[in-house]
């Protein structure tokens, strides 16, 4: 926005990167799309003595200044230079440029938006930190739940992975994905309720343990609504991933659209970890077999959608097939569900 206060046809901002010392044009404004990336060491330019400066520096006439370093694409004119820095950090510099020449009142703006950007992008920094720190406790509760059913190691990151290549395949909300992945990484936490007896049990369960053993995605959700900032799709992941498109899975028995996309994308692909995994009731799956019954399965636990970017996605070379993890309801696996 800072462009259009200042009436300017070209923006350029360059971002600091402290590990080379540069700055780097990282965002720009009436450039053409393919601009290279512009570096400038720390000392060149005019960009560098505004910093020095800690103030707006002008130009009037690019064109006649040889402090000026050209950037392709860039016309003549007169440039403003707002450094973006705290009184202990430098975090870029904006550059603006238009055909009649910034006074004073335009330099005075230029330091407002200044320190209006620089309030932003620290205020970005922390919420890209504290959502990495959350992430990360997340992934570790992943793990420990995985550790406790004595799944194979991976299991969580790679299904993880792979449903958000699905994710990606349908075209879902950078929102939506971070969903997807929150929801993930507890899945099962509702297991930590299940008793022993029943959650390792290496058997067939009776019919009163299926009972136990299906409260585990309920359980699961309502731990995790004590989580801070856990988003409702994500919490629909926990409770919804053993729901079947016929509507005879769990807890719910939704059916069809009514189940979660989310827990429906989720569920394709932890089913296909558990198939393509080793159990101690039953003996891992080719993946091609896996794929076939994934495809058979489309229509009756499945979303076919969602079995078509699964399917597309698996074909191309960067999907790597997943060993291990929880399976769902499956017709041909022994009596105890995988994954319960």
């Amino acid at each position: 926005m800072s462009h259009v206060v200042l009436n300017a046809r070209q923006a350029i901002y360059l971002s600091y990167d402290p590990a080379s010392d540069t700055l780097n044009s990282t965002t720009t404004h009436g450039l053409p799309s393919q601009t290279p990336v512009h570096s400038q060491r720390r000392g060149q330019g005019l960009s560098w003595a505004a910093i020095a400066a800690r103030d707006v520096i002008r130009v009037n006439n690019m064109d006649a200044d040889q402090r000026i370093l050209r950037v392709d694409g860039v016309g003549g004119g007169a440039c403003l230079i707002a450094p973006l820095q705290t009184p202990d950090r430098l975090l870029g510099v904006l550059v603006v440029i238009r055909s009649h020449p910034f006074g004073e009142n335009d330099a005075q703006l230029a330091r407002t938006l200044a320190a209006q950007g620089v309030t932003a992008l620290e205020r970005a920094e922390r919420i890209r930190a504290m959502e990495e720190g959350r992430e990360g406790i997340l992934a570790a509760l992943g793990r420990a739940l995985e550790a406790r059913d004595f799944e194979t190691q991976g299991h969580t990151t790679r299904v993880l992975d792979l449903a958000l290549q699905v994710g990606r395949r349908m075209d879902l909300a950078p929102e939506e994905l971070r969903e997807l992945r929150d929801g993930a990484y507890l899945h099962d936490l509702g297991k930590v309720q299940i008793p022993d007896a029943v959650l390792l049990k290496p058997g067939p369960l009776t019919a009163d343990e299926w009972v136990i053993m299906r409260q585990h995605s309920p359980a699961g959700e309502e731990l995790a609504r004590h989580i801070p900032g856990l988003s409702l799709h994500a919490l629909q992941v926990i409770r919804h991933h053993h729901e079947r498109w016929d509507g005879t899975g769990y807890p719910d028995g939704l059916s069809g659209p009514a189940i979660p996309l989310l827990a429906r994308i989720f569920s394709v692909c932890d089913v296909f970890d558990a198939l393509t995994s080793t159990r101690p009731y039953k003996c891992p799956w080719t993946v091609q077999d896996a794929l076939d019954e994934i495809r058979r399965q489309s229509g009756v636990n499945f979303d076919p959608q969602v079995v078509q970017a699964f399917l597309t996605v698996m074909a191309e070379p960067r999907a790597q097939p997943s060993r291990g993890g929880p399976a769902s309801l499956h017709p041909r696996l022994p009596p105890r569900q995988p994954g319960e």
